[in-house]
């Protein structure tokens, strides 16, 4: 019988006992990123290791926050600060970038996977609603 894979499992994720190593697929990409550049000899794995711990004290795990969620927030962090300090490209062209991808984000459809593409331009599709153009928020007085 042969089972359908999903996206997580396709990918090939690394495991251990306890299931994979990684969350979510983006962080297994921020993490080989993180070694390519480092065997590249864009930096050294102690100059990788100064700025992550630096970034670690400066901007430790929030109170809602889960420690994973911390880690790679963290982790994101010090790869864009040690791309930045080492001219590879600057904090205003991440930040574009990141813009870039979360109107991608906005401009795709439910069920389809995000492409950069979409921030230009929402892919067509084939049900009846118009493409929201901007995120949902929840006004916390609504909350309560």
């Amino acid at each position: 019988m042969m089972v359908e894979q999903s996206g997580f499992d396709a990918i090939r994720l690394p495991r251990d006992d306890a299931g994979p190593v990684f969350e979510q697929p983006w962080q297994a990409h921020a993490f080989s990123l993180t070694l390519q550049l480092h065997k590249t000899g864009l930096f050294t794995w102690a100059e990788w290791v100064k700025v992550f711990s630096e970034e670690i004290k400066a901007a430790p795990q929030l109170p809602d926050e889960s420690v994973n969620d911390a880690y790679y927030r963290q982790w994101m962090a010090a790869l864009e600060k040690i791309i930045a300090a080492e001219g590879l490209t600057g904090k205003d062209q991440i930040s574009a970038r990141a813009d870039e991808w979360r109107q991608a984000y906005i401009n795709t459809p439910h069920g389809h996977p995000v492409a950069l593409a979409n921030a230009a331009c929402p892919p067509t599709h084939h049900h009846d609603h118009t493409v929201a153009r901007s995120p949902v928020t929840v006004s916390p007085a609504a909350l309560n």
